[in-house]
Order: C-alpha cells, then structure tokens, then sequence
C-alpha cells in the first residue's frame, strides 16, 4: 500500500473516533453529573482521553509522513511507536486519576439518580464503542499502525466498562444495591492493567523486536532462489516506522564467480525482496563456498560434527577451506543465552583444531537475529 494512501485512511479513522469520543463523553458527563454517578462520569472522562488519543494518532500520522530529509535520513516513521506510547500513557492516567476518585466516593458516598436517558445513553454508548473498537482494531492491523490497534483496543474495552456501569445502574435501580464506587475501582484497575500493557508492548517495538519469522524465512527462501545462491545467512532488519524496514543480508556464493556476477545478482535479489516484500537490502555479503576443492568435505564435517555439539551453538554457515594456506573460517550462530562470547569463540575454535588437526582456524560469532 502506497505511503499516503495509508496516510489517509489512518487520519480519517483517527477523525471518526475523535468525534464519537467527543459526542459519547459529552453525554456521559452530562448526565453522569445529572445522576450523581461516579461511575458514569469516570467512564465519560475515561472516553475524553480518548478524543486525546485519536488526537495524537493523527497528530503522529501526519508527523511520520514526512519526507526523508538530512536530519533523518531514513524518514519519520518511528513517530507512530511514539504516538502509540502517549496514547498508553494517557490511558494509564486516566486509570490512576480515576481510582483515586473511586477511592474519595467509598470514603464518602453519594446515592445515585439514574434516569431513563441515563440508560439510553450508556447503552448507546456501549454500542458506539463496539463498533468503533472493531472497526479501528482492523483498520490498524491492516494498515499496520501500533496507535490505531491501541485505540481501537482501549474502545472495546470502554464498551466493557461502559456494560458494567449500565448492569450496575440496573442493580442498584431494581435491588437498591450501590455498587458506583466499588464498580469504580474495579474500572480503574482495568484501565490500569491495559494501559501498563499497550506502553510496556509498544516501548518494546521502540527498542527493536525480532522480525517475524515467516517473514525473515521468506526473504531467505526468495534470496536462495537466485541462480547459484547456496545459502542465505544473517538477515538482520531494522524497523523505521511501521512500513519500512531497513536490513542486511549475507548470501553464498560460488568461490569461483567474479566481482561482476556477484554484483549483478546482489543488485537482483535487493531489487526482488523490495519489490516482493517492501524490505530495503541496504547490504548484501559474501560467504565464497568451496567448489573447486572434494577435500573440502572431508575436513567440514569433523568441525561441524563437533561444534554442534557445544551448548548454544544452533547452527554453522560460511565454512570455507583454502587448502594451500591450511586455514579454515566460519561462523557459528548461537543464541542468546551466551553469557561469555569470547570463551565460547575459544571453545569452538579449540573443537574445530582438533577435529581437524594441521589447518589454523578463524570463528566468527552470529547470534540468532532471525529464523
């Protein structure tokens, strides 16, 4: 989808909820004010918030759309993470605020008058927020927009809240049973928990999460099926905004080709993977395989045979023998549970010189980035 295109239709759903907020909280105020309901009320201030988040998700839209310029070169596509995690904020104020309301009503409660309009417009607006949590939870997942998912979760769980006032309101207005304040505290704690879940998830995609991994297989698969490409390794992206991801790969290649081949298939595989995925190849490296040497083999598999068998080695790519040197290199992946890599380099580079005795032996250490 083209840039602004996903522009525009993020702006006109963050519009649509700025005015259903702003309608749906006007009327819970007003008559929650009218009824002397806390519960009412907070849940009208709560969807006042909202009208600040879909602010800021248009806000933060717009600011992401800007072009690349010299300051930031790759764009302004993050902002969307940042828009996302003001929104998490704001919904955890309210939550904290709320309560310490909830708590001022137990201390001293208020009896509630709740009218027939009182129950209009809280049914109403469990309606409203329903459909509009629905339609901007989709709307976000498709366009790939962290805020707009938040906002449209935040929406469906105001509908939530919103049914628990009206069923409260009908207890207390058939049974004579108050629950405002202690219904109160409950919506409060609610509010708490997603907000602290929708900041803590989004500060995550800030710090840089792993890729997906039928993406990062995908890539490799499309990457392998070059003409002569034995393997691909090493693919690390980087997200700069929901819909740019910036990344490197390295692929293997015949130890036989010329800088000219390689140029002309590294240029190819960038060109496809963009194309085909919308993933920018700002780097692709060599791994040369031997093709000219059968002996290869038979010093590879001791070495792979015995490093793999070392804990926290996962797998081992970019082997290569030069046999007139004497000399071997590869790389090992290893998760993220290494504690001492430097150690663990050594206790590679020991199994490889004795399962191959006479070669020098060069290790290079990978973690997992990527499936």
């Amino acid at each position: 989808m083209a840039s602004g295109s996903r522009e525009k239709r993020i702006i006109k759903v963050g519009i649509a909820g700025i005015a259903a907020n702003l309608a749906v909280s006007a009327l819970k105020l007003t008559f929650g004010l009218l009824a002397h309901s806390i519960s009412i009320v907070l849940d009208g201030v709560n969807n006042a918030g909202d009208v600040l988040s879909s602010a800021v998700t248009v806000a933060g839209t717009k600011i992401a759309g800007r072009p690349a310029d010299k300051k930031h070169p790759l764009g302004h596509g993050r902002v969307e993470y940042i828009s996302a995690a003001i929104i998490a904020a704001v919904i955890l104020y309210a939550g904290v605020t709320a309560l310490v309301e909830a708590i001022k009503r137990i201390v001293s409660p208020e009896i509630p008058e709740y009218t027939v309009f009182t129950f209009i417009v809280v049914s109403l607006s469990v309606a409203v927020k329903i459909v509009l949590g629905t339609v901007t939870v989709r709307e976000g997942k498709k366009l790939s927009s962290e805020a707009l998912v938040n906002s449209g979760r935040d929406a469906l769980l105001d509908a939530v809240i919103s049914t628990s006032v009206l069923v409260a309101a009908v207890i207390f207005r058939f049974f004579g049973i108050n629950l405002e304040a202690y219904l109160a505290v409950v919506i409060s704690a609610v509010i708490i928990r997603a907000g602290i879940g929708m900041f803590v998830g989004t500060i995550s995609k800030i710090m840089g999460e792993r890729v997906s991994g039928d993406l990062s297989r995908s890539i490799k698969e499309t990457v392998c099926e070059e003409e002569g490409v034995c393997g691909a390794y090493d693919l690390i992206l980087n997200s700069y905004g929901p819909d740019l991801l910036i990344g490197s790969v390295n692929i293997e290649v015949p130890d036989s080709w010329r800088a000219d081949r390689i140029d002309v298939v590294s240029r190819r595989i960038a060109d496809r993977v963009e194309r085909e995925y919308g993933v920018v190849l700002t780097a692709i490296g060599v791994y040369s395989l031997n093709v000219s040497d059968d002996g290869t083999a038979l010093v590879r598999e001791p070495i792979v045979t015995a490093v793999r068998g070392i804990e926290h080695v996962l797998s081992i790519h970019g082997f290569y023998c030069d046999e007139s040197e004497k000399t071997v290199r590869f790389d090992v992946v290893v998760d993220f549970g290494v504690k001492d890599e430097e150690k663990l380099r050594e206790e590679v580079k020991n199994a490889a010189l004795n399962a191959a005795p006479g070669y020098s032996v060069s290790v290079h250490v990978d973690y997992d980035y990527s499936d």
